[in-house]
């Protein structure tokens, strides 16, 4: 069968589905990856065909949660007022995530709430491609729900791709629950919405199996949560990222204990705040008899003046290749970080602004972040069964994080707990024993061919 998988164009959302692709043709089936043309070097690298939307001079740069949108995030804001969250509601964390991080990806290339005729360059591509090469099935990242569009237009069956948790799908449990009876307020589905332009240009009808596909298929542990009502299928992550000549220092056994530092690939490319705290851990490393690999690029190092002595400093590092040598990892709470850490069986703490809200601002025209949006998810499971530890760094303290760095890297429980995780991981399908599962689901899911006369 030919199978398409479109991602929002980022290194961070094509490394995670790159084993089912290699796994899919390994069982002879044709695959393609469609997306912005500035991601297509990479995703050539790993072996696999890339397909650009269109001409990138004929769309804005895609900048996500990195670009303002002030009128779209008053009109959000105003539908957050109508959702009425209680004081400590877990829903409130899942909402944030989709209003402020993910529904401003998507505005990239398709208006919110816009005329279906707008200009939609991407997406317009993408349904041409669609129609022109007939995929079988498409795997779509949530962030790109247009591509659910082009796979009805071109009859194609069609799931979601997700590697965290499904703030999509719950988020808009909960507006279906609080939203549409009587004396509910008058507010629109936000994710309907910003679909609708697109939806209306092609005459396809808005519905459940379009917001959310005919199945969803999703790597992160399934005790992460949370619940929703979409049909979601569990693989096991295999880490994968951009490979680079190993340096000879990364596979001699290191002298002391090494520790990783990976605040995040898609971050620090799309926000420019939040990363005052790394001045204060760097610190507290330093008179650790440790060795630290920190993958910090120069805007997260805006606020160091010195380095210690006993930490290097590397722009990119692949975790696949470093966190087995490592035994400790410290990070933002990002899946794609956190699994390579638990399929190696490495302690980890995350750092984690507590007690902020989860949102995306400009000042002075520059976006930041008052807290990664999945790290409390990530960094409660851990810390739940005993793998690491949270570390708070909105009031960021030498000592405290000293003291936590040296109980996970010498307290055994803590490799107990992510081993815990990684028997977990183990009891998923691993991506060769998926593509059966694909197999059956493209074959119950798929569209009889009309009668002959």
């Amino acid at each position: 069968m030919r199978v398409v998988f479109v991602m929002w164009p980022a290194a961070a959302h094509l490394y995670p589905f790159v084993p089912l692709a290699w796994a899919l043709k390994a069982a002879g089936h044709e695959v393609c990856v469609v997306s912005h043309a500035p991601i297509a070097e990479s995703t050539a690298s790993m072996g696999l065909t890339p397909v650009s939307w269109c001409d990138p001079n004929s769309m804005p740069v895609p900048m996500g949660p990195g670009r303002p949108y002030p009128e779209e995030r008053a009109e959000l804001a105003r539908i957050t007022e109508a959702m009425a969250f209680g004081p400590d509601d877990p829903d409130r964390e899942h909402w944030d995530v989709l209003t402020q991080f993910y529904l401003p990806s998507m505005w990239d290339f398709i208006p919110f709430k816009g005329s279906p005729a707008e200009p939609m360059p991407a997406m317009d591509g993408l349904v041409e491609f669609a129609r022109a090469w007939k995929p079988d099935l498409v795997l779509w990242d949530p962030c790109i729900p247009g591509a659910a569009v082009a796979a009805r237009v071109s009859g194609a069956v069609h799931a979601r791709w997700w590697t965290a948790p499904d703030v999509f799908c719950r988020s808009m449990d909960r507006f279906a629950e609080v939203i549409g009876g009587p004396g509910t307020p008058a507010v629109e589905n936000p994710l309907a919405e910003t679909v609708r332009p697109l939806a209306e240009r092609y005459g396809v009808e808005i519905d459940n199996e379009l917001l959310y596909g005919q199945w969803t298929v999703n790597q992160q542990p399934p005790a992460v949560g949370p619940e929703v009502s979409a049909q979601t299928l569990a693989m096991r992550w295999i880490p994968h990222a951009q490979q680079e000549l190993m340096p000879d220092w990364m596979y001699q056994a290191p002298t002391r204990p090494r520790i990783a530092v990976s605040l995040g690939l898609s971050e620090r490319m799309f926000m420019e705040g939040g990363w005052d705290h790394i001045p204060v851990l760097l610190e507290a490393l330093s008179t650790l008899d440790v060795e630290v690999i920190a993958t910090l690029n120069k805007t997260q190092l805006g606020a160091v003046s010195t380095i210690p002595d006993n930490v290097q400093v590397f722009d990119y590092v692949p975790l696949n290749q470093l966190i087995p040598t490592c035994s400790l990892l410290i990070h933002h709470g990002g899946m794609g970080t956190v699994m390579p850490a638990v399929a190696n069986r490495v302690p980890q703490l995350v750092l984690d602004f507590v007690g902020n809200e989860i949102s995306a601002t400009a000042v002075g025209g520059r976006m930041g972040r008052s807290r990664y949006s999945l790290g409390p998810a990530l960094s409660r499971q851990l810390a739940k069964t005993g793998a690491g530890l949270i570390m708070d760094v909105s009031k960021p303290s030498v000592t405290e994080m000293r003291e936590q760095i040296m109980r996970v890297l010498t307290e055994p429980s803590f490799r107990q707990g992510v081993t815990r995780m990684y028997d977990d991981l183990l009891a998923t399908p691993s991506p060769a024993e998926f593509v059966p599962i694909l197999e059956r689901m493209v074959a119950r899911h798929r569209q009889p061919e009309p009668a002959s006369h």
